[in-house]
């Protein structure tokens, strides 16, 4: 079965749109990669992604949460720091769409040095508000 069945928002029960519970889980993401740090995304990546799950960015596939946090914490080693900016959230139905802006710190480069990219990440949630579907749209050149 395919990531975009096996995740269909049709069969999960999420929260309705505008509603307390679908800002508190938007709110835990946002909050995870606006805070992109070793000691944050050890400690929450777990709450925010379900153990299945289906990632893909330009570079990997995953589909396991704690393959995902080694992935991300790997992705730091070379930094001085990273950081997310989302800009706006949409919702088409249960899918929703985040456009940010990545700021990368290079430690090849002087301190204060950021590097910007733009990108969009489609995510689906189960029941229990955790990320199964994760696809990023982004030119990483």
């Amino acid at each position: 079965m395919t990531a975009l069945a096996w995740t269909d928002p049709a069969a999960y029960d999420i929260p309705e749109p505008g509603s307390d519970e679908e800002a508190a889980m938007l709110g835990a993401v946002e909050a995870l990669f606006t805070n992109y740090t070793e000691e944050n995304l050890s400690k929450h990546l777990t709450e925010v992604y379900a153990e299945a799950v289906y990632f893909r960015d330009a570079f990997k596939q995953f589909n396991h949460a704690e393959e995902i946090r080694e992935y991300m914490l790997a992705g730091l080693e070379p930094l001085h720091g990273a950081e997310f900016i989302f800009n706006r959230v949409l919702r088409d139905g249960g899918d929703f769409y985040i456009d940010w802006t990545m700021r990368l710190d290079f430690r090849k480069t002087p301190p204060g040095t950021w590097e910007e990219s733009i990108g969009m990440t489609r995510m689906r949630f189960n029941n229990e508000g955790k990320i199964i579907f994760h696809q990023d749209y982004w030119d990483p050149t």
